[in-house]
């Protein structure tokens, strides 16, 4: 990744002649009432008395069931980062990262955290990209006064939910389908975080893939980003190359973190992989899986190609 500036360019270039247009983001409730296409649509789902008696009572958001846990035996075997220990070197290096990050959220004008939805991505399968999205998620929680929302995109081979205990069936898909209408009814809190929410990637739907490209996961993504005041939204996408919707999800987002392994990717894997995700106006890497003989630091390589 020691590249000259030069070759570095050529991939910015790539990726500013990719460039999309971004969708308008919707009003605040217009997820919830909007119609579901047609093709997409599917019965309602029974309601338990409960739910029924929130309904007459006006409810607009029922209730999610709690019971979330960090499984800390699987996180532990993971070699991933676990609140009560901060002074690893894993913690060290995604604080790092975080320490990185958390400016780019913020409107340069206002301050506020309004660039806030973050997918995180590779080139190909089994680079790392859950174990970043996972880690940065428990890094970022441990902020005061921030909310993180932790989405498992990767409908296909969804792999968050091993690493909680106590996961339920419904989540993104569900809301992608219309068998849920509303965040609140998918996602979870954390006991062991109480900044950490979650959405697991729900119940598998053969339009799941082409439903991450749709307008209604545009609109989940608005809506995210503006669920709470103080808010980062992290995103476990699927492989770039493996399936084409992180290409139409990167125009979705404000940030992009392509993860890179050490000695399992071509360079021509992660170019071709920018450019399919040039749509996003922020890109960054993260080198991961370095031999430790090659580490001059205890941090990561982190690299930063944000388009003005």
């Amino acid at each position: 990744m020691s590249e000259p500036t030069p070759r570095l360019n050529l991939i910015q270039r790539a990726m500013q002649q990719a460039s999309l247009k971004r969708a308008p983001s919707p009003p605040e409730d217009e997820i919830a009432v909007r119609e579901m296409p047609e093709e997409y649509r599917e019965p309602a789902p029974k309601r338990t008395n409960g739910e029924a008696a929130a309904a007459r009572a006006g409810s607009l958001h029922p209730a999610a069931p709690k019971g979330l846990r960090l499984n800390m035996n699987r996180l532990r075997e993971s070699r991933m980062v676990t609140p009560d220990n901060r002074a690893s070197v894993t913690y060290n290096e995604f604080r790092s990262i975080k320490r990185k990050l958390l400016p780019m959220t913020r409107d340069p004008e206002t301050r506020a955290t309004t660039k806030n939805v973050v997918m995180i991505t590779s080139a190909l399968a089994g680079e790392g990209k859950t174990y970043t999205a996972m880690n940065l998620a428990i890094g970022l929680a441990a902020e005061r006064n921030l909310e993180v929302i932790l989405v498992d995109g990767d409908v296909v081979r969804a792999s968050l939910g091993q690493y909680f205990e106590g996961a339920p069936e419904e989540g993104l898909v569900d809301l992608l389908t219309g068998r849920r209408q509303h965040i609140d009814e998918v996602m979870q809190n954390c006991a062991d975080l109480p900044n950490l929410h979650v959405i697991f990637s729900g119940r598998r739907d053969d339009t799941s893939p082409e439903l991450l490209a749709s307008r209604r996961m545009a609109e989940i993504c608005a809506l995210l980003s503006r669920r709470f005041r103080e808010c980062v939204v992290v995103i476990d996408a699927p492989p770039v190359l493996a399936t084409a919707e992180p290409s139409a999800m990167a125009a979705h987002v404000n940030h992009l973190i392509m993860v890179v392994a050490a000695g399992q990717v071509a360079r021509h894997h992660v170019e071709e992989a920018l450019a399919g995700v040039a749509a996003c106006p922020s890109i960054s890497l993260v080198f991961n899986k370095s031999p430790e003989w090659q580490r001059s630091t205890p941090y990561p390589y982190y690299y930063n190609y944000a388009k003005s």
